[in-house]
């Protein structure tokens, strides 16, 4: 079983609605730390609170990336 390795933590900056109801998940807008996005692109995988999350966009300035979710 893999546990993940912990390479930082950033902060919700902004939550979204994807659509009318829960089931259509959210848009989460995340700062991450410094220096943070330098290996990090569209695609990758990024763990929240041990769920793989895909990054849908990552801009470095200012440092953000998102992802979307959706309930299950």
């Amino acid at each position: 079983m893999f546990t993940g390795i912990i390479t930082g933590m950033g902060q919700i900056a902004a939550v979204q609605a994807l659509g009318d109801t829960a089931a259509h998940g959210k848009r989460l807008v995340i700062t991450p730390p410094a220096g943070y996005l330098d290996d990090v692109g569209l695609a990758d995988n990024i763990a929240l609170n041990g769920t793989c999350q895909t990054v849908t966009s990552a801009d470095s300035a200012p440092p953000q990336l998102t992802i979307n979710t959706q309930a299950n």
